[in-house]
């Protein structure tokens, strides 16, 4: 069966392995997804590896990216993919679905989770209102304003000393108010802009690295046999939440000053040459 994504295209579901024995887990913008398109042979020599070894290594293979499941699917239709993920997860880690032999079923126990302590994104809202009423300013990412549990600013730089204040000041409202806050420099190769920041607020038992946690959880997967790529600092929890973590070598400086652990090469081919590394 296969998955018709956005503009017609048809992409084919790989296998889903019953029993799972690694996980492997990637950010999308710029780690999985190259925005200039330039790496098509490289996608397919992933794409392949993946499919394959789902069924002969039993690899859970799946994104987890601060994006919108739409912008996601948009992504995968304009690149040069042939199968889609067991799984993605979108908005910062605070939705979760899977597609299983052409269909598409989204976790009602991963939300649960969320909902069962409480939480509400008038929260958010509430956190953004002080900040303004402080001087600290924060634009709204239109795209993602009607995700279910996060939202996500850009905070424009200014003077250094001042942004760390104004970052100290964010991150203790978020802490008071039981929300995790990603702070990380954009990116304006994927169309952020630039001298700006991204600011991310989601309820403290989401986020990237806890939704790996989760599928571990969930898929009972060995913690030595766990694998996640990124390139952004908004990826550091992740890449921590796992035994192999990799920074593919395109990612942002801010990122390598934060995380030691970098691929060779960048995007698919950084991804392929870890995973042809570890998975023996």
């Amino acid at each position: 069966m296969l998955i018709s994504n956005e503009g017609g295209r048809l992409m084919k579901p790989m296998y889903f392995p019953e029993n799972i024995n690694w996980l492997v887990c990637s950010d999308f913008d710029e780690t999985f997804f190259a925005h200039d398109l330039s790496n098509a042979e490289d996608v397919k020599e992933l794409d392949d590896y993946i499919a394959l070894h789902a069924k002969d290594s039993n690899i859970l293979f799946g994104i987890v990216s601060a994006s919108t499941i739409e912008m996601i699917k948009h992504c995968l239709d304009i690149g040069h993919f042939n199968y889609y993920p067991h799984f993605i997860s979108s908005n910062s880690g605070t939705e979760l679905r899977y597609y299983i032999d052409g269909k598409e079923i989204y976790d009602k126990d991963y939300e649960q989770e969320l909902l069962k302590r409480g939480f509400s994104k008038t929260t958010i809202l509430d956190v953004e209102t002080q900040l303004k009423s402080e001087g600290i300013p924060l634009k709204i990412q239109e795209p993602f304003i009607n995700a279910p549990f996060s939202r996500n600013y850009y905070y424009k730089e200014s003077i250094p000393e001042v942004d760390a204040a104004n970052f100290e000041r964010i991150r203790q409202l978020a802490s008071e108010n039981h929300l995790v806050v990603n702070i990380s420099k954009c990116n304006p190769l994927i169309g952020d802009p630039a001298d700006h920041y991204d600011v991310d607020f989601f309820p403290d038992s989401a986020g990237k690295g806890a939704i790996v946690k989760y599928l571990i959880r969930k898929f009972k997967v060995p913690a030595a046999q766990t694998i996640a790529f990124g390139d952004s600092g908004n990826d550091i929890k992740m890449l921590n939440a796992v035994k192999h973590g990799y920074l593919v070598s395109n990612a942002t400086p801010e990122a390598k000053k934060l995380y030691p652990h970098v691929a060779e090469h960048t995007y698919s081919k950084g991804i392929l040459t870890m995973l042809t590394h570890i998975i023996k």
